[in-house]
């Protein structure tokens, strides 16, 4: 805190100590309180007398139990309960006065003192102090009443800290034992969230659960291009996500995350990070997503279809361990960063790095239609087995449209060698009123060690020094009720879908939306051939939002499947029911 420039010898007129206690505020206002004419001596010497009140912004509440000392000096004073204070024996000259809280200086304020004369002080802070409870604002009023007295009200309170038993450890400010401050909160519900009541605190609980549930109907070569060694299952039901994390804000700059995923009975971090926030942008650290892709950068929560395209999950990059810079901008985005590889520690292994980039602009963006264009490339570095002397093996990966089957059509096996790999793609989205239209083009050039690849797979492997693999999609969507994609260009994705009216409200049925997309991705280069893949994938959607929180989904697939001398595909059903909180 800076200490304040400005002093004052008298009490502004019309401040009246509220006698309430308050959390530390914009302003520390040090006025007289007591009624003698300044002009009267306080005490007669060499010496001073300062006296004042501590109050806050809000309403000039009073902030009692702060101590009050001279710069240089252990011992001071503490505010009353209507946070006027008095300094006796103060030697004269500029003296700094120090305001101190839970053993911390939070302001200090310069104020003249004269021998024999009592000084005032006015001041400005930057700490606040809590509004007191409903109870002690009951108590002050059946004071001013006369229903009770002063005494009586101080016996009470005296009462009860006598049966307030401190906790172990808690004079010496054992963190885990310290008391909870009372702060003025606000409380949101749905979803739960709280927050400070100048919003410069938050706290907020998130997560989703989704169950899919899909039915094949296609032929028996898909087993052989997928290079399966048993028949798939004609149904499955999973648990696709079930997410639990919370989020927030700290003191107004700071943001952070924490968030898991527990599906499969397994436990994976899916958002660890802190990041500070700018007036146009955000720096954060720790374990997110690469910024990469319109459609990966748009969360599952809000995705169209049940799952992503089959080029975009092909061709995707992942949650890694970084540091990254993201603008805030009202019409446009741009994100890169650092990362790193996993977070799965191995001393035996050389770690991979990639450096990312994604930008992207609304060139027309007027109330809820838009045009959008962006572009992205991702450039990593193989991580190195420094006991098997081997690159780390790359996993470029789609499954049929859904995962309560598993068929790998795109990726069955990984890639060996690699050195080096660059993702690159481009991006376009458009939206007019209920109408909307998406698509990307997405590229990986794969750099090879030859050598490398050689030993790992003798005469089973390629010659090439280089790969590519590449896919695609379209996409479009129609809104039945007449809602509007909810397009965020600031940073170039997709948000939650809001119905005009929820299922069940004024009559409402919620939104409802029919989709349809092509996608294609194209894997037959390989490190090994013939096990490369190609995937020919056709969906046609219905989606129905009955809140923003509950969203059922439906998809008919068809797909064809291509490998070697193997060609095959069939028809898919799928269902998703998916609650966001």
């Amino acid at each position: 805190m800076n200490p304040a420039s400005s002093t004052s010898i008298s009490l502004p007129q019309g401040v009246r100590p509220g006698g309430r206690r308050q959390q530390w505020g914009a302003v520390l206002l040090l006025a007289a309180t007591l009624c003698l004419p300044a002009t009267v001596s306080a005490q007669q010497g060499s010496s001073g007398r300062v006296v004042g009140q501590v109050t806050a912004t809000d309403a000039h509440l009073a902030a009692p139990g702060v101590q009050v000392r001279v710069q240089g000096e252990i011992s001071g004073t503490q505010t009353d309960r209507d946070g006027r204070f008095v300094l006796e024996n103060v030697a004269p000259g500029t003296r700094t006065l120090e305001i101190v809280h839970e053993g911390t200086v939070n302001e200090s304020v310069e104020v003249t003192v004269r021998p024999g004369r009592t000084s005032y002080v006015e001041a400005h802070s930057q700490v606040a102090m809590q509004p007191r409870g409903e109870i002690d604002r009951l108590l002050d009023l059946l004071v001013e009443r006369g229903v009770i007295t002063a005494e009586e009200v101080a016996a009470l309170r005296a009462a009860v800290q006598d049966d307030i038993r401190p906790l172990p450890g808690q004079a010496l400010g054992y963190e885990p034992t310290l008391p909870i401050r009372d702060d003025r909160v606000r409380v949101q519900v749905l979803p739960l969230g709280i927050e400070t009541w100048d919003g410069q605190s938050r706290f907020r609980i998130r997560g989703r659960i989704q169950a899919d549930f899909a039915r094949q109907f296609w032929g028996d070569e898909v087993q052989n291009v997928a290079r399966q060694s048993h028949p798939f299952p004609e149904y499955g039901l999973i648990l696709r996500r079930v997410r639990l994390g919370a989020a927030g804000i700290s003191r107004g700059n700071w943001e952070w995350q924490l968030e898991a995923d527990f599906a499969e009975n397994e436990v994976d971090l899916a958002n660890v990070y802190l990041a500070r926030l700018f007036d146009h942008g955000r720096l954060a650290a720790g374990y997110f997503k690469e910024p990469f892709g319109m459609e990966y950068a748009t969360s599952s929560r809000y995705i169209t279809f049940m799952e992503r395209s089959a080029a975009s999950d092909a061709y995707k990059v992942n949650r890694e361990p970084g540091i990254m810079y993201e603008t805030l901008f009202p019409q446009a985005y741009l994100g890169f960063g650092l990362f790193g590889n996993g977070i799965d520690y191995d001393r035996e292994v050389r770690e991979g790095w990639a450096l990312n980039a994604r930008g992207s602009f609304a060139p027309y963006l007027v109330g809820t239609d838009y045009v959008h264009l962006g572009a992205g490339i991702n450039r990593r570095h193989n991580g190195y087995d420094l006991d098997s002397e081997e690159w780390l093996d790359v996993r470029l990966r789609t499954r049929e449209g859904t995962r309560a089957i598993d068929a790998r059509l795109i990726g069955r096996d990984d890639l060996v060698g690699v050195e080096t790999f660059t993702r690159m793609n481009t991006e376009f989205a458009a939206g007019f009123g209920p109408w909307w239209v998406q698509g990307e083009y997405l590229r990986v050039n794969i750099n090879l060690d030859t050598e490398a690849v050689q030993d790992a797979l003798g005469n089973n492997a390629t010659d090439a020094s280089s790969l590519r693999q590449h896919g695609w999609y379209a996409q479009t969507g129609f809104f039945l009720t007449g809602e509007s994609r909810n397009y965020r260009a600031f940073s170039g994705d997709f948000g939650p879908q809001f119905p005009f009216r929820n299922l069940g409200e004024e009559g409402g049925i919620g939104a409802v939306e029919v989709a349809l997309r092509y996608s294609q991705a194209n894997s037959l280069e390989h490190t090994r051939p013939g096990r490369g893949q190609k995937l020919d994938h056709y969906t046609l959607g219905l989606n129905w939002y009955m809140s923003p929180e509950i969203v059922l989904k439906a998809n008919l697939m068809y797909l064809e499947g291509e490998r070697d001398t193997f060609q095959d595909g069939g028809w898919l059903f799928g269902m998703r029911v998916q609650y966001v909180f």
